[in-house]
Parts: C-alpha cells; structure tokens; sequence
C-alpha cells in the first residue's frame, strides 16, 4: 500500500473516515510517526491527541522533531516508520525547518518505500506541493489577511513536490472563490482545495 491522505485540519464530520485511512486495516505492525511543524515547540496536548489515536489504532508512536539540524537520530525514526503525519501551522516555518534538518529529503525516501501512509493537514499538505506559494494567498474579506505570514522571511518557495498539485485548505466557498479562481490564473499547476469537512486520498 502507498498512500497519501490530505486534509484541513483534525476534527469535522469525516475526521473518522480520515484517521481510517490514515491508519489502515492493510499494513501490519504500524508505526506512526508524528511530526509538527514546528517540532519541539509544539504544545504537549497535540502530541497527546495523537498518540491517544494512535493507541487506539494498535500503532507504536513516535514523535520526530523536526528543529533539530542534521537530524540523523530524527531521521532514522522516520524511515523505521510506516505511517507519517505532518501537522498544520506556518507553512513557511516548517519548510524552513524541513530544510535546515534535512528531512525534506528524508520524507522524499520514506515515499520510495514499498509500503507507507503519508498524511498532512493544512501546512502539512501545502508543503507537499511543487510550491508553497498558495500559503500566500488571501483569505476571507480582508485581503491582506494571509493564509499564512512568512516570517522567517523564505525565499525559494519549492515544496518538496511529492504530490503534482498545489492544496488549498480550509477553503470557504463565499470567502474565498474569488481569490482561488485569481490564484489559479498565476499557477502553472492544478490547485485543489479543501474545505474543513473535505480530504483528498491518493493512491491505494
């Protein structure tokens, strides 16, 4: 099995059909390694809220932290793993962090493997794109209200371009149509979005 799950955020009407497919019946002795975006500095309770699920799906957890440079210890846990999620929150900060660690290249070579569950919600689905550009775009009424500020000041926006379409989530119809359709005029790629409710699966 190789798949790829991507989604807004933890929570909303299909958060249980999201965490199945995260944690499929198919893969035996599952190993699930959790990263948020900003590694260390994430509040305990996230990480409590996912090692309860985890738990509940039968799966060893492990927490990989993403702010240590040359991360080689972080590194191996996630290559050991077969299940990786990568979490919401500045998505410039965490490809900053990705970076600086060298696991960007790392969750480039957990996709390579014969059998794993790649999943991301919000920052962590954008920084799967060929760019994360969209992480710029307006949203709502107030048009210099960002999806999110850069503030670490990146220039080279690639992501790391394991999927081939730029993700746009937490997409509201009424507030943010009119931007999504001006963004796709500017991208030479696809742009899927994803309201709260929404996830998009790939592969098997």
């Amino acid at each position: 099995m190789k798949r790829i799950v991507l989604f807004s955020q933890p929570g909303g009407m299909k958060f249980q059909e999201i965490l199945d497919a995260i944690f499929p019946s198919e893969i035996n002795n599952n190993i699930f390694a959790y990263m948020p975006s900003d590694g260390s500095n994430s509040p305990q309770m996230y990480t409590d809220f996912w090692k309860d699920i985890a738990d509940k799906y039968g799966a060893e957890f492990r927490f990989i932290d993403n702010t240590k440079e040359n991360a080689v210890d972080e590194a191996k846990k996630l290559l050991e793993s077969n299940i990786l999620l990568i979490t919401g929150g500045n998505t410039f900060g965490l490809l900053n962090y990705l970076r600086k660690s060298g696991l960007d290249n790392v969750i480039k070579k957990f996709v390579e493997k014969d059998e794993f569950v790649l999943s991301g919600f919000s920052a962590g689905a954008i920084v799967l794109s060929p760019t994360i550009k969209s992480a710029e775009i307006p949203t709502g009424n107030d048009p210099t209200d960002m999806i999110d500020e850069n503030k670490v000041g990146l220039k080279d926006l690639t992501g790391l371009n394991i999927i081939d379409f730029e993700v746009f989530p937490h997409f509201d119809e009424i507030l943010d149509r009119k931007t999504l359709e001006e963004y796709r005029e500017q991208t030479p790629n696809e742009v899927r979005e994803i309201n709260n409710d929404e996830y998009i699966v790939l592969g098997s």
